[in-house]
Formats: C-alpha cells, sequence, structure tokens
C-alpha cells in the first residue's frame, strides 16, 4: 500500500496519467504471482511479486524524475563511462595511490577537471593548482562544506575540525583552535620542538633501520606537551600507541572505495550480521580506539588538576576557563563548551601527527638516494653554523637550501595526495561545464604538484627549482599554497608543522650522512621499492635508512644536548 502511494504520487508530481496505473496497481496486489502472464511468471519463486515490480517501478520512475528535474543545462565534466543506478560503482580506481590514476585521466580526457558519480553522489576531481585555486580558494564561500560521512560518524571520527561542515560548530571549533595556533602564538611552542628534536637525534645513536616510529615519536611527543603538558619518551607509550591506532583507523576508514556506506548513508544501521557490511564491525570493533585518541590525555590530565597543580598546557588553560564558566551557563551549555575543549585538543593531538611524519619520513628518503644534496645541504650549515651549536628555531629563515628541500619534499611526496575532499553547495559553472550541488571535490594535489608548466622535470627531486640567486625564488609555487588546503578549510596548524619539520631536517642533516639501509645480503635496499599506505594521509611502510654520525665534533654536539635534556 505504502509503495503504491509513492508511486502515484510521484506520477501526479510529474504530470503523468496515474488512472491506468492505479487499475494496475490495484490488479498486481490483487492476484496470485501464479496468475499472472507465463513470460513474467518466474519471478514467482521470489515470492511476493507484485510487491517487488511496484518497488521496482518506483525505483525506475525515480530515475526518470532525477533525469527530468536534474537535467543539466549545462555539460557535466568528462570522465569515466556512467551505468545507469549505480553510476562508477563497479568502475571506480582502487584505494591504492588512486591520484596517480586521476591524474592519468587528465590526458585521456583532455580535461584538469573530471566527473564521476559512485551511485548518487557526484564526485569531481581537480586535477591543476589553476582549478584547485579558482573553485576552492576563489570560490570558498561555495567550496567550504565537507560531505557527510556515515563511517566518520560510525567511527566518532566527526569530532576531527578537518571533517565538520561549514557551520557554526565549525566556526567555534577553528576559532578556539586558532586562539592556540595561529601565526603570532606558534613560535612560542619551538623550545619544546627544538628539545624534542635534540632527543632524536641523541635516540638515532643507537643502531636504528627504521626511523618511522621514532618520527612519530618526536613529533607526537612535542605536541603532547603543548596540548596536555606531558613529557613523552617512549615509543610504548599509550598516548604514543593511541595516536598510532587512531590515525590507522582514519586511513582505513577514507582509503578510497574501500567502504560503501558513503554512498549509500542510509544503510548506516542495518545489522553487522548482514553479508557485505563489514564498515559496521569496523566502526564497532575501532570506535574505542578513536575515542582513547580523542579524549584519554584531557581527561587525564583533568584528574591530575583536581587534586595537584599541573604542567602549563593548552589543556591547563582550557581546564581553567571551564572552571570559571561553569558558574556562569546552564550544566547543558557547560558540557557542550567542555566537548569543545576535549575536541579541540584532541585535533592538535591527532592532525599535527601523521601528517608531518609522513613529510619527515620523505625527506629522509630523498638524501638517501641523491647524496649530492646531502653535501649541498651541509655545506650551508657548516657555513651559517658549523659544529658551534646545534640548529634551533633561530635558523628557520637563515637557510635558503634547507628550506629548499622541504619545499621539494612537500612537492614530491605531498602527505594527503588527494587532500580532503569539499562538498558545493549550490550548482556552479567552471570552464562551461556543470559542477553540481552536492558533489564531493577532490583536489588532486599530487598532480598539481606535478605540472611541468610550474616544475620542469616533475618526476625528479631537485630543491634548486625553488632557489634563484642563491635565495628563494619567489615566482616559485610555494607548495604549501595547495598542501595546506585552500580558502578558508585551510589548515590552522600550518605554522607549527612547518616548524617541527624544518627542525629535524636541519639538525639531522648538520650532524649525520642519511644513507640507505643494507638487506640481509648485504645490499642496499632499494628505496623506490617503499610502500605508501592508501587513505588521507600517505605514510610509508618503512624509512630503510641509517644514519652515520660525520664526525667526532657531531657526535660530542649530540651527546651534549642529550646530556643537557
Amino acid at each position: 500500500m505504502l509503495a503504491a502511494i509513492v508511486l502515484k504520487l510521484n506520477l501526479k508530481i510529474h504530470g503523468f496519467h496515474t488512472k491506468t496505473v492505479s487499475r494496475y496497481i490495484r490488479y498486481v496486489s490483487s492476484v496470485s504471482p501464479y496468475q499472472l502472464p507465463h513470460k513474467i511468471s518466474f519471478l514467482s519463486v521470489v515470492g511476493n511479486y507484485p510487491v517487488l515490480l511496484t518497488f521496482a517501478l518506483i525505483a525506475l520512475l525515480y530515475y526518470v524524475d532525477k533525469k527530468i528535474r536534474h537535467r543539466p543545462t549545462l555539460p557535466l565534466p568528462p570522465g569515466p563511462k556512467r551505468l545507469p543506478l549505480v553510476g562508477n560503482l563497479f568502475n571506480a580506481p582502487p584505494g591504492d595511490e588512486v591520484h596517480k590514476i586521476y591524474h592519468q585521466w587528465t590526458a585521456q580526457y583532455g580535461s584538469d577537471v573530471l566527473y564521476m558519480k559512485i551511485a548518487t553522489q557526484p564526485v569531481v576531481i581537480l586535477n591543476s593548482s589553476k582549478a584547485c585555486i579558482d573553485l576552492l580558494e576563489k570560490r570558498s564561500n561555495n567550496y567550504s562544506d565537507r560531505p557527510y560521512s556515515a563511517i566518520d560518524e560510525l567511527l566518532g571520527l566527526d569530532f576531527l575540525l578537518v571533517f565538520m561542515g561549514y557551520n557554526q560548530e565549525w566556526r567555534s571549533h577553528r576559532k578556539l583552535f586558532h586562539q592556540y595556533f595561529n601565526s603570532v602564538v606558534s613560535p612560542q611552542y619551538a623550545s619544546e620542538q627544538v628539545k624534542k628534536t635534540r632527543e632524536f637525534l641523541s635516540r638515532s645513536l643507537k643502531s636504528c633501520e627504521d626511523f618511522s616510529n621514532s618520527i612519530r615519536l618526536t613529533l607526537g611527543s612535542s605536541i603532547l606537551k603543548v596540548v596536555y603538558g606531558v613529557d613523552v619518551n617512549d615509543l610504548n607509550h599509550p598516548y604514543i600507541q593511541d595516536i598510532h591506532a587512531g590515525m590507522d583507523c582514519l586511513n582505513e576508514a577514507h582509503t578510497a572505495n574501500k567502504y560503501w556506506i558513503d554512498f549509500f548513508p542510509m544503510f548506516k544501521n542495518i545489522p553487522k550480521w548482514i553479508p557485505g557490511v563489514r564498515f559496521k564491525r569496523f566502526a564497532e570493533e575501532n570506535k574505542s580506539v578513536v575515542q582513547l585518541m580523542r579524549r584519554k590525555p584531557y581527561d587525564d590530565v583533568k584528574a591530575a588538576a583536581e587534586t595537584s597543580p599541573v604542567a602549563p598546557s593548552m589543556t591547563s588553560i582550557l581546564l581553567g576557563e571551564l572552571q570559571t564558566l561553569s558558574t556562569q551557563v546552564s550544566p547543558d551549555d557547560y558540557i557542550k563548551e567542555e566537548e569543545m575543549a576535549i575536541n579541540v585538543t584532541g585535533i592538535a593531538y591527532a592532525a599535527g601527527t601523521d601528517t608531518s611524519s609522513a613529510s619527515v619520513a620523505g625527506f629522509f628518503v630523498a638524501p638517501a638516494t641523491r647524496p649530492e644534496i646531502r653535501r649541498k645541504a651541509q655545506a650551508e650549515l657548516d657555513a651559517h653554523i658549523g659544529l658551534s651549536r646545534l640548529v634551533d628555531d633561530s635558523d628557520y629563515n637563515s637557510l635558503p637550501y634547507i628550506s629548499a628541500i622541504a619545499l621539494e619534499v612537500m612537492r614530491f611526496r605531498p602527505a594527503a595526495p588527494l587532500g580532503v575532499p569539499h562538498r558545493v553547495m549550490e550548482d556552479d559553472e567552471y570552464n562551461g561545464y556543470l559542477i553540481p550541488k552536492g558533489a564531493m571535490v577532490f583536489s588532486n594535489i599530487w598532480a598539481a604538484l606535478r605540472d611541468p608548466n610550474e616544475y620542469p622535470n616533475p618526476d625528479t627531486f631537485d630543491p634548486e627549482r625553488f632557489l634563484k640567486d642563491g635565495k628563494l625564488d619567489p615566482s616559485v609555487r610555494d607548495p604549501g599554497t595547495l598542501v595546506f588546503g585552500f580558502g578558508r578549510r585551510i589548515c590552522p596548524g600550518r605554522h607549527f608543522s612547518n616548524m617541527g619539520v624544518f627542525l629535524i631536517m636541519a639538525s639531522v642533516l648538520q650532524v649525520y650522512n642519511i644513507e640507505p639501509a643494507k638487506d640481509s645480503n648485504g645490499d642496499y635496499v632499494d628505496l623506490d621499492t617503499i610502500k605508501y599506505a592508501p587513505g588521507v594521509v600517505a605514510t610509508p611502510d618503512r624509512v630503510p635508512c641509517v644514519l652515520k654520525v660525520r664526525s667526532e665534533e657531531a657526535k660530542r654536539l649530540i651527546l651534549e644536548a642529550g646530556d643537557a635534556q
């Protein structure tokens, strides 16, 4: 009955003559499947044929309805062939380095703006810096939203600022985060970043052939100190393990086309025992992991503050403000404010680790494969500092070749190759194409940073492309204008991140030589075989390099710095 009503309403809205269809519905609802014409009686094996046929008609008319009411006045961007109803559900590229496939499509379809449709979800891919900036930057009032993600909601990842929709909740969270990580405040944290970098140098004196975890500890521990006032010096510390596990969940959830629920969110509450419902089991098994990452350090600091003074930090300041607020607002408003404090501290703690770690890991590979780059960088360091002291934050703007290496690392292997998708809030037109309302828009940053018109010989790692007359060349696009996002969604933690990455790169080159590790046969590991995890952040599965101290004087500096910590 409900199906019949919906069908009749759908027909009436669009001016179809419903009398005949009404008679047909009454007929098929009253007869047995075995009384139907012979040519269609085979459907009786599945049960109530009239109901199935009615819903099939509804689906067909819904499809016709979408075609009639939403027929574009402009052509859609080119892209792979779509099937009725399901679109590109079965021919969307897999999740492993999908950005490279999208890049190939630019030549295949003759456009830097491409279109797919996965079920009912339109997807637009921007494969050039011009398209990214024209739409996501210059038209950010229409492109600042984020698509709804059912898997994020089920996992509890929707607390992350980067995934929040463009609304008042996002504005409030971003304002609070910006208060602690803007360009004026971030330099105040540099001394802590210097300290953690020197701990990394000390750890690296020991035999180590994979620096992935050590890099994560260095960057994660500096954020933990700033945000929670907690000193962490152990790779096995629960907080570091929680970051690792939580970010693994995030990458798993956002591997391209792995979990179909984001394209069919109406099914997010179906039982987990139904075949094919992997997303439900994955979310149930890992939601607690995400929650540990989000609030365990905050709860620990809050509990400690109730009995004794705690170390100064972002969280200690927020706790003081919340205590004052508790006497001024209703209990419900207090809970909302505390949830925002938990989210914002968790955002800094989670999001600030993996992207920076991926960049630093990429840095280790480059000098190991190109020793002439290492030698040039060390010549600059020797001329500027020598071995009178270790690098610190005061050197940030005084080492152009090191800065050029950092820029080239960012360009050559961007930490988030496809960025984070935006959502179009209203129909738009670009280069004669329709960009439909509700489309999920991916910025293929990897492709944009391989544009030979902007970066000649883009597949070659070459820091000198950013230099002119011994200084950074302002005429060459800074990869950070793409890597850190666009418009109102630009990464608010980029100042802190840039300093942390610079300090590790410059400090390591000052006192160490970087070489490829050797395998069990004594041969150098082929660094081109390193695999990068799919997902939002392209993290290498390992960093098979070794560090060798440049000299006894360099070793003395490292040991003295370690003793001073």
